[in-house]
């Protein structure tokens, strides 16, 4: 059993450019990681893959039931009430798998976005599908979710497509890794620790080749023009304009050499040579080497004047049937602070009450966990809206991000985790004070979390963060409070 695509190609309506242009690849059973940075058309690919979206040409295995888990919780998952309802084995299995309780389906709305992740998941696994397709799966969830997830999914027998900036995951299920790459579609053997290790040989190879290739040019380059100066002296040479009528000697010396080829030897070398020339050329633009932006988005921001940015007051405050307590605590005017706990504990409960509690005049960004797509439409409307120099400067700051400036706001079909990006370049306008995130890594792919991490650290005002990436945290922030058994302390 496999899952097979024939010459796919797909274009977003009003887009200019396909974002998936004639693929053919073949998914087996067990599990394929797709890595590539944001927007290169992996939820797309997935998408096609699995039925939820037709191609504009091209052929998609048919005959296969497909379970495709989106990036977005916002919607409930199919078969919900269906799963809600079974009090069979397997369902009761996935309930204590995923530490669901039995009324979390019918109160969806109110869950965390870690909690309905998990339901979504869940509920894919349990329609039993040949193919499953699960894009972001480990966004919003904890570290313990995050294990329970991974033992869940190892035992899946069929074919498995993942879409993840988890490392962790990868490793642990992929048996190989498709790269969106610039020259196309790699497949590697192997996780995400593999497969990237190759790819890391392969551009160290292409970065060897390309200096070779740039040093052969500007040999090449050096010796034409030599060639070039002999061949012009030598047609200077060939010229009887400037000798003397009678002088029989010479001109009879110039056409023994016409006669003979010798004196349009050179000439006929520096003809060669533009052929090894152009040889040289496409040596060196066919070791292409995959440009990486890294640079200063802070180069006019302050801390706010004001040392204190947020006062905490002790306090206890409602968190779903249970009560939150709150110790006094303080943010600083140049703080980076995580806030850590696991899902369903408050984090984002606490995170609103400290909203409310944001006075005075400092500029605030604030990024929210998920994006709606009322929301989304707003803010691409805004960004067309400023100025050139406005919008050049949201372009360049989502290029330090490694996103595509080009093409980021073509067709409305911006991906969650470029979105995620234009909301920072565009909130930097502002020039905020104090930044806060809740899961600044969700959607963003591994080079993406790298050059969001060192943005983040470089940022010289306050930052309130909330994450279960231990390793993003501990680039960023100095100081964590974590939320955990109806409590809140610093750590």
């Amino acid at each position: 059993m496999q899952l097979q695509l024939s010459h796919v190609s797909y274009t977003y309506p009003s887009a200019t450019e396909p974002i998936v242009h004639d693929i053919s690849l073949a998914f087996p059973v067990g599990w394929t990681g797709l890595l590539g940075d944001n927007g290169c058309g992996k939820s797309t690919l997935v998408r096609i893959a699995t039925g939820a979206l037709k191609p504009d040409t091209g052929a998609v295995t048919h005959g296969l039931v497909c379970a495709l888990c989106p990036q977005d919780a916002h919607e409930p998952p199919e078969h919900l009430t269906d799963f809600a309802l079974d009090y069979g084995r397997d369902a009761r299995v996935l309930r204590e798998t995923f530490r669901l309780e039995d009324d979390m389906p019918w109160r969806f709305d109110k869950l965390s976005f870690g909690e309905r992740k998990k339901l979504q998941i869940a509920c894919a696994l349990w329609s039993r599908p040949d193919v499953l397709a699960l894009d972001e799966p480990t966004n919003h969830l904890d570290a313990d979710a995050r294990q329970e997830l991974t033992r869940a999914l190892g035992r899946f027998h069929g074919i498995g497509i993942l879409v993840s900036h988890d490392r962790a995951l990868l490793d642990a299920l992929a048996s190989r890794c498709i790269s969106f790459e610039a020259g196309g579609l790699v497949v590697r053997p192997g996780g995400y620790t593999a497969a990237h290790a190759q790819a890391e040989h392969e551009r160290e190879e292409r970065v060897r080749e390309r200096a070779a290739a740039k040093g052969e040019l500007t040999r090449l380059a050096a010796e034409q023009d030599r060639r070039a100066h002999e061949a012009a002296r030598a047609q200077a040479r060939r010229s009887k304009r400037h000798l003397d009528p009678h002088d029989k000697a010479a001109k009879a010396k110039i056409d023994l050499a016409v006669y003979t080829g010798k004196d349009g030897q050179a000439g006929r070398l520096s003809a060669q040579m533009d052929t090894r020339m152009d040889a040289a050329r496409k040596r060196v633009a066919s070791a292409f080497v995959a440009k990486r932006y890294d640079g200063d988005l802070w180069l006019d921001a302050e801390p706010c004047p004001r040392k204190t940015l947020v006062h905490i007051a002790p306090t206890s405050i409602a968190c779903g049937a249970a009560a939150l307590a709150i110790p006094e605590l303080y943010v600083g005017n140049t703080d980076h602070i995580g806030i850590v706990g696991p899902n369903g504990a408050g984090k984002s409960t606490f995170l609103d009450h400290v909203r409310k509690l944001i006075t005075g005049d400092p500029a605030v960004l604030d990024i929210p966990q998920e994006i709606s797509p009322a929301h989304r439409i707003e803010l691409l409307d805004r960004i067309r809206a400023l100025t050139s120099t406005n919008r050049g400067r949201v372009l360049s700051t989502v290029a330090q991000l490694n996103s595509d400036p080009d093409r980021i706001l073509e067709g409305n079909r911006t991906s969650p985790g470029e979105l995620r990006k234009l909301m920072l370049a565009h909130g930097i306008l502002a020039h905020p004070a104090l930044i806060i995130m809740d899961e600044p890594a969700n959607h963003l792919d591994l080079h993406s979390v790298e050059a969001l991490e060192r943005a983040l650290a470089a940022y010289p005002g306050a930052l309130l963060l909330v994450s279960h990436d231990a390793a993003f945290l501990a680039t960023c922030t100095t100081r964590t409070w974590e939320v955990r058994d109806g409590r809140v302390q610093e750590l």
